[in-house]
């Protein structure tokens, strides 16, 4: 029921606010599956608990999974709004994550695709 998504989201963020990023990242992770469920995969719920997950992972350094998250938003958001700001911060996100780990061809090209949208907006 998207009930407990909003009630383990509002548990995450208190979890956040208090620096406990692994129970915050555990709750995040659930409720991202009960929103998937529960609402469908292009839900607004859906995309922000995406964007927040992938941040706090990038932010303990797991980047290789924040670079999942971030391909899977790029995948919902090009099919629902390819030129927009949120666009443009997750491919902003990727080229950050594929530079991390040594991908530089895929962050040039991340880089260069969120350079383009932030033009055309």
């Amino acid at each position: 029921h998207p009930d407990i998504g909003a009630t383990l989201w509002n548990l995450g963020m208190a979890y956040e606010e208090e620096k406990n990023v692994v129970k915050a990242t555990k709750l995040f992770r659930e409720c991202l599956s009960v929103w998937v469920k529960s609402l469908h995969a292009t839900h607004p719920l859906v995309i922000a608990v995406l964007k927040g997950l992938s941040t706090i992972l990038f932010d303990q350094e797991l980047y290789a999974e924040s670079l999942q998250l971030c391909r899977r938003l790029h995948n919902i958001l090009k099919a629902l709004r390819p030129l927009s700001e949120d666009m443009a911060t997750v491919c902003h996100s990727m080229g950050m994550c594929c530079l991390e780990i040594g991908q530089l061809d895929a962050a040039e090209e991340a880089f260069t695709e969120s350079v383009r949208i932030e033009s055309a907006l």
